[in-house]
């Protein structure tokens, strides 16, 4: 009998184990994006000295809205950082591969004193229902505010085309801020 008990006790270990196993995360992060032209803005350097995002949206799972007001959140599906950081440093490094080299001043770097900032206030970031990524908001610069809406579509509302079509919302918020600043005719 104590024989047949310790290959049984084993077997019912290994199956336990196997049961309890962490399911595998996936991990998507946003890529920059290279620019069709770098803009001849010229002047003081700028920042950007904010990112505000929806309420629930600045977090680690990929939110995917659904259809009756429902958000798929989904625990497996993670950015490699919270939502908010990932935008800022993407966003700041998009713009400044379209500005002039110097023109932007790169988070964690210190902002000399005489640096213009831009405030990122975004309404709404989201894919879904449709296969679509959608970015509504705003940014600040100078006291001027300035209106965007930009819609990418994508294949499906699978985690990994969510990820380079937020990739591209960022690089073409990036391009309407650097010809915004080009534009407005103050020098950045």
């Amino acid at each position: 009998m104590k024989r047949m008990f310790f290959p049984l006790a084993l077997l019912l270990l290994f199956a336990g184990c196997s049961f309890f196993s962490k399911t595998k995360n996936n991990i998507y992060s946003l890529d920059r994006i290279a620019p069709a032209a770098v803009t001849n803005a010229r002047g003081t350097p700028i920042a950007i000295e904010s990112v505000e995002l929806p309420p629930g949206f600045d977090r680690r799972e990929i939110v995917v809205r659904q259809a009756n007001h429902q958000l798929d959140v989904r625990s497996n599906e993670l950015w490699s950082a919270s939502l908010q950081d990932l935008i800022l440093h993407t966003l700041a490094f998009d713009l400044a591969a379209r500005l002039p080299e110097g023109m932007v001043v790169l988070p964690g770097a210190l902002k000399p004193a005489n640096a213009r900032t831009i405030d990122v206030v975004i309404e709404d970031v989201a894919a879904g229902p449709e296969p679509r990524v959608v970015l509504d908001g705003h940014w600040i610069s100078a006291g001027a505010s300035h209106r965007e809406h930009i819609a990418i579509d994508i294949p499906s509302l699978d985690s990994s085309n969510i990820a380079t079509g937020m990739s591209q919302a960022m690089a073409a918020l990036a391009d309407r801020i650097a010809a915004g600043l080009t534009t407005s005719g103050a020098s950045p």
